[in-house]
């Protein structure tokens, strides 16, 4: 069980408040509105709903799915029920339903190993129509720090930096491109806290280009930031291709 993700996803819009990924979500709506008028999109890991309600307000077809039960009845007190699920990425089936299908916030890291992701990225392919484009978030260790990192916020009442979230993310020791996370929660008012480390797979932009490859895609393209420069020089970059 991840807290962070499940016991308190009910304060996870709390210490990571929607603006944090304004300029990633306007990515997301504008290669939605080059692809087509009404767009049909699928947010894998899509948590607490956040870009699928943007994606439905901004006029697109926009669905979810995560893996978390908690994460999908935040989802469902922003968009109707049925466009949001819960299920495992691993267990996708639909073939050619989507324009575009996005990934966020590193989720495929979270899948087990270089084989596990590369079955994921079939079946996004086949979920995709001809001609739709792929977007995942991945995290590049090469290009992460370790050190400290924290996010104070107004608490569940409105009181200043009542909720703070630290975190830091370093390069596994033994497993090239694997990378650790550890996450440190508190909201005082509540006196809720919680510690924990995360696993974080393939944790490096050129290995998942190559699984895209593998997967069917062709000619992947790895964008340094939402302004889709091509320099490799952030800890968190976007993975790209179209079917």
């Amino acid at each position: 069980m991840r807290n962070l993700f499940e016991a308190f996803a009910h304060r996870y819009d709390l210490h990571t408040p929607a603006w944090h990924y304004q300029h990633d979500h306007q990515l997301v709506l504008d290669l939605a509105a080059e692809q087509r008028p009404g767009c049909r999109i699928l947010d894998v890991g899509c948590g607490t709903g956040v870009l699928v309600e943007k994606a439905r307000r901004a006029g697109f077809d926009a669905h979810g799915l995560d893996a978390s039960v908690e994460m999908i009845a935040v989802a469902r007190t922003r968009v109707p029920a049925d466009v949001v699920h819960v299920r495992r990425m691993q267990e996708i089936g639909e073939k050619n339903c989507y324009d575009l299908i996005v990934s966020m916030s590193w989720s495929i890291h979270y899948c087990a190993n270089r084989s596990e992701i590369t079955e994921v990225l079939r079946r996004l392919r086949r979920a995709l129509l001809p001609g739709g484009r792929i977007l995942l978030q991945v995290a590049h260790s090469p290009n992460i720090v370790d050190e400290w990192r924290e996010d104070r916020e107004s608490g569940p009442d409105g009181e200043p930096d009542d909720v703070s979230l630290r975190f830091r993310f370093w390069r596994d020791s033994f497993v090239a491109g694997r990378m650790n996370a550890e996450y440190v929660f508190e909201c005082r008012s509540r006196r809720e806290a919680f510690k924990e480390s995360h696993v974080l797979e393939v944790a490096d932009a050129l290995q998942i280009a190559e699984l895209f490859q593998q997967s069917g895609f062709e000619n992947p393209v790895i964008w340094d930031s939402c302004r889709r420069d091509v320099a490799l020089t952030n800890g968190s970059v976007f993975v790209t291709a179209v079917r």
